[in-house]
C-alpha cells in the first residue's frame, strides 16, 4: 500500500520537480557532459526558486483570505512545507556551487572572482535564509533576491567560464 504524502496536497515541495536526472552510469570525464550536467542543475535549481516563491506567494494569499483555526493548521502545513523546500534549495545550491567549482577549477577557467562570487552567495544564501526563517514576508523577499543573483550569474559569469572551457575542448 502507498504511504500517503507527510502532508497531503498542501505540500508539493516536498516531491521532487520533474526535472530529476537520469541516475549516472559513470561521472563526466569531458566539459561537453559536464556542461549538460551543471545545465540541468540550473534548471532544477531555477524550477525550485520558482516552484518556492509561488509557495510562499499562495501562503501569504492563503493567510490574507481565511482566519481561523482551520487556517492556522493549513498555515502551520504550507510553513513547515516551505522551510523543507528552503532548506533543500540552500543545499542544492550549495552542492551545485562545489560541482561547478572543481569543474570549471580542472578545465583552468575558474578564476578567483568567480570562487570568491560563489562563497559570498553561499554566505549571503545561509545568512538571509536564517534571518527570514520566521518571517514568511521577509522569506519571500529573500528568495527573489537569490534568484536575481541566481539568473544574473548563470547568464553572466557563468556564462563566460562555460564558454571558455567549451573553446579549449574544441580545436
Amino acid at each position: 500500500m502507498a504511504q500517503p504524502a507527510l502532508l497531503g496536497p498542501t505540500a508539493p515541495l516536498l516531491r521532487q520537480p520533474a526535472l530529476d536526472p537520469v541516475p549516472l552510469a559513470r561521472w563526466p570525464r569531458h566539459w561537453t557532459e559536464r556542461e549538460d550536467l551543471l545545465e540541468a542543475q540550473h534548471d532544477r535549481l531555477a524550477a525550485l526558486l520558482v516552484a518556492l516563491i509561488e509557495h510562499h506567494e499562495l501562503s501569504q494569499t492563503s493567510e490574507a483570505i481565511s482566519p481561523g483555526p482551520t487556517s492556522t493548521i493549513n498555515g502551520q502545513a504550507l510553513s513547515i512545507a516551505g522551510d523543507l523546500g528552503c532548506s533543500r534549495l540552500l543545499w542544492q545550491l550549495r552542492l551545485h556551487l562545489r560541482l561547478e567549482e572543481r569543474w570549471l577549477a580542472q578545465s583552468h577557467c575558474l578564476c578567483p572572482g568567480h570562487r570568491a562570487a560563489h562563497r559570498q552567495a553561499a554566505s549571503d544564501a545561509l545568512e538571509g535564509y536564517q534571518h527570514a526563517r520566521l518571517e514568511s514576508t521577509t522569506r519571500l523577499t529573500w528568495l527573489r533576491e537569490l534568484q536575481t543573483w541566481f539568473d544574473d550569474h548563470r547568464k553572466g559569469i557563468d556564462a563566460r567560464a562555460y564558454a571558455q572551457a567549451r573553446s579549449l575542448v574544441q580545436p
